[in-house]
């Protein structure tokens, strides 16, 4: 069993559901489509990126 496969199953079943082999194909899927980006953006060094001083998520972005 690969370190996706143990990280998926205890994730569902600390959920309290159960995984079959499908739900697992899916979950694989997913990873090898979205993972490496979500990997990399959580990998970038975002330090130098500013901020929105006034954000609100029920306005559009200000022009800071």
């Amino acid at each position: 069993m690969g370190s996706f496969e143990e990280f998926a199953r205890a994730g569902v079943e600390l959920a309290g559901l159960e995984l079959d082999e499908i739900d697992l194909a899916v979950m694989r899927a997913a990873d090898a489509t979205y993972g490496p980006a979500l990997r990399a953006l959580d990998a970038a060094d975002l330090s130098d990126v500013r901020t929105e001083p006034d954000m609100n998520p029920g306005r559009p972005p200000s022009d800071w």
